[in-house]
């Protein structure tokens, strides 16, 4: 489980993350940037639902997930 804020996120129901997200899809415009969590589950549409942080809860996140991915890298 991971903790941020009011939110409790259960691991296993994340399918990706991306750290460099933009708060909004829309491209010709200046947007703020987080971290977008996208979970194993569909809206409505057939898209992955999501979770978008910013500020220090997406400081945080890179972190968490940064260290993790340290953790898990193969050695030469």
């Amino acid at each position: 489980m991971l903790k941020i804020g009011n939110l409790v996120i259960n691991l296993s129901a994340i399918a990706y993350v991306d750290l460099e997200a933009k708060k909004s899809y829309i491209v010709d415009r200046e947007e703020t940037r987080g971290v977008r969590v996208y979970l194993k589950v569909s809206d409505n549409a057939g898209n992955l639902a999501t979770l978008f942080f910013k500020g220090s809860e997406a400081e945080y996140l890179r972190k968490y997930f940064l260290s993790v991915t340290a953790l898990c890298e193969v050695g030469e």
